[in-house]
Order: C-alpha cells, then structure tokens, then sequence
C-alpha cells in the first residue's frame, strides 16, 4: 500500500500501488464475547432499532442493564439509537454527537450501561465516524438486522 489517511478510530482509508481504495483495520486488541443469552437479547435490541420500534427499544435496554435516574422513556431510546443505530441531523437536533450525548446525560444522568455492549456500542460509532466521514451516512442496525435475525432464529 501507498497511502492511508485515518478516518475513524482504527479504521484507516488506503491506497494499493494501482490506486485501488482498500480499508484497512488496525488493533484488534478490543474484544468481547457475549453468552447467547446477551447475543439474544442484543439481536432483538438490533431489530426493535431498525423497526423504531420505542416500547420494545426501551424494553430491551432496560433488560440489558441500563439504568438512569430517572428512567426517561424518551432519553432512553435516544441513548439506544444513537449507541446502537444512528446518529443524524434529526435525531441530535443538529447538535455534534458529543454535545447531544452531554444534553441526554443532563436530563438524564446514567447510572449504569449494559456492560456487555458497551464494545459493541464503540464499534458502531467507529463506522459511523467513517460512513459521516465518506459521506454515506447508515443505520446500523438496518446493516446489521440480518445477522441479528439469524442470531434469534438459530439460537433463540
């Protein structure tokens, strides 16, 4: 490879010897092994996201562990869609992600995340970071949803 320019994180745009555009992904130090049961309960989260799908969205992240003070519904699912999904011009306010995260934990501070996909959560920001980045901006969980119906049909 000729070239590489860092887009998001550890994942790094380069350039073969011929000009083809290759990605290229570096330390994998970072990695998490669910139980089925949170491999489970993460792939329903992934469907409820890329169906909006609120009341199953806010179900399933309080049966993953997260916790706030005060349990806003509505601060709940943002924190879901935004962690796990998306993040957009609408769905921030046309705020910067990190100015929007701050708002959401000043309505409502977080006392606890689903530990288990915190990783999981970093590794979807680091592809957005890159689609905004390409500007090919993508929902998660629309990419991921039939991974995740194969994870509830086969182990479900």
């Amino acid at each position: 490879m000729i070239s590489c320019n860092s887009f998001a994180g550890n994942i790094l745009l380069c350039r073969s010897y011929d000009g083809t555009p290759q990605l290229g992904l570096i330390d994998y130090g970072q990695v998490k092994r669910l139980s089925k049961e949170k491999r489970v309960l993460f792939a329903k989260l992934i469907v409820a996201l890329d169906d909006d799908n609120r009341d199953e969205i806010i179900r399933l992240m309080q049966e993953a562990g997260f916790r706030s003070q005060k349990m806003d519904p509505e601060v709940i699912y943002l924190y879901a869609k935004v962690g796990y999904d998306q993040d957009n011009a609408s769905l921030t306010n046309n705020m910067h992600i990190q100015m929007f995260m701050e708002e959401l934990e000043s309505r409502d501070p977080i006392i606890q995340l689903p530990n288990d996909f915190i990783m999981i959560s970093r590794a979807s920001l680091i592809l957005r970071g890159l689609s905004h980045a390409l500007h090919q901006s993508r929902s998660v969980a629309r990419c991921w949803r039939p991974l995740a119906e194969r994870v509830i049909q086969e182990e479900a």
